[in-house]
C-alpha cells in the first residue's frame, strides 16, 4: 500500500481505496454505538480524492433512523479520501509489472496528489516519441492511473526512456507502394528499442500484401502500413460471372477500380457500356447477383 500524508485535517476519517462510498466501518472510529452495524454498510457517497465531506447532524440522523439505531450522533463527522504523490520508486515498480525485461529511465513524470488504490501503468498507455533527434531524446509518455473506489480511475503520466529486447520484420531493400510483396524482401531482426503493438513481428503477416507508402531499407513494419494485394486492377478485363437463382451467366467486363479479394468496384459491360457493381472472388474474376445488371 501506498504511505499516504493525508492533505485534510488530522481530525477527517478516511474512506478506504476500494467503495465510492462512506461505509459503517468507516464511521465506527467516532461512533462507537454504530460497530454493531455491519462495516460494509453503505451510508453515502464518498468525497472526490482530498477533498473534505462533512457529514451534518441532520444527516447523521437520518442515517441512524435508517439503520434503526437508538443512539443519536452529536456532532459532525469529517470524511476525506486522501491523497499523496506518488514516488518514482512506486511508479517504476508498476511499470516493471508490465515489462519485467525492459530497461526503464524515468525522465518525469506527474505530482498531483492521487489517492490510494492500485497503481497500474498498461502497456497500452506507453507512447512512442515522433521522428528522431532532439525529439526522440526527450522520451516517450506513458499514461497509467490509480484504480480506486470501485470503477474509478486517477490519471497519471510519466516521461520514460524504454528499451526492450523485441522482434520485428525489417525491410533489406527499399519498398515502392502498390507492389506485391515478397518475403525475400524482408527477414527478422532481434532489436533493442522500445516496446510497442502495431509492428509486424512474424514474415506470414507480410504474406500477399503490399505497401501503402514508400519504405526505406532497414526500416521496422508496422501493419498500418500495409494492405491486400489487389486482385483486380482498374481498366483490366475480368470474367465476370451473374448468380441469378440456379442459372450462371459469364461475359467480360472492365474494372473501374482496383480492389483486393472481398471488395465491391464497379465494372462496365464493353458492349452496352452499363456500369455495375461486382464483388471480387479471385484475381481477375468478380461476381455479380441478380438485380445488379
Amino acid at each position: 500500500m501506498m504511505p499516504l500524508h493525508a492533505l485534510a485535517l488530522a481530525a477527517c476519517l478516511a474512506v478506504g481505496a476500494g467503495s465510492d462510498q462512506i461505509l459503517a466501518g468507516d464511521l465506527a472510529g467516532v461512533i462507537a454505538e454504530w460497530s454493531g452495524v455491519p462495516p460494509s454498510t453503505p451510508l453515502a457517497l464518498a468525497p472526490a480524492p482530498g477533498v473534505q465531506r462533512i457529514l451534518r447532524l441532520p444527516e447523521l440522523r437520518r442515517m441512524a433512523a435508517r439503520l434503526n439505531l437508538s443512539a443519536i450522533p452529536d456532532r459532525e463527522v469529517c470524511v476525506t479520501r486522501p491523497a499523496a504523490l506518488y514516488d518514482a520508486t512506486q511508479l517504476l515498480s508498476a511499470m516493471r509489472r508490465e515489462l519485467p525485461a525492459a530497461r526503464i529511465e524515468l525522465l518525469d513524470y506527474s505530482r498531483l496528489p492521487a489517492p490510494e488504490g492500485d497503481l497500474v501503468f498498461p502497456l497500452s498507455g506507453l507512447r512512442q516519441s515522433a521522428g528522431s533527434g532532439p525529439a526522440a531524446n526527450s522520451g516517450s509518455y506513458w499514461n497509467g492511473f490509480v484504480a480506486y473506489g470501485g470503477k474509478h480511475r486517477f490519471t497519471l503520466w510519466a516521461r520514460v526512456k524504454v528499451q526492450s529486447s523485441v522482434e520485428r520484420v525489417v525491410a533489406t531493400q527499399d519498398i515502392k507502394p502498390g507492389i506485391p510483396l515478397e518475403a525475400a524482401q524482408f527477414h527478422l531482426e532481434t532489436r533493442l528499442e522500445m516496446p510497442g503493438s502495431g509492428f509486424a513481428d512474424v514474415l506470414s503477416e507480410i504474406a500477399g500484401k503490399m505497401s501503402r507508402r514508400p519504405i526505406a531499407s532497414g526500416t521496422a513494419i508496422r501493419t498500418e502500413w500495409l494492405e491486400p494485394s489487389k486482385a483486380v486492377q482498374r481498366g483490366e478485363t475480368v470474367q465476370v460471372e451473374v448468380i441469378q437463382g440456379s442459372a450462371r451467366l459469364k461475359l467480360e467486363g472492365v474494372a473501374q477500380a482496383s480492389g483486393a479479394v472481398g471488395d465491391t468496384i464497379a465494372v462496365q459491360n464493353p458492349v452496352s457500356l452499363q456500369r455495375f457493381p461486382a464483388r471480387i472472388e479471385a484475381k481477375g474474376r468478380v461476381v455479380v447477383s441478380r438485380g445488379s445488371l
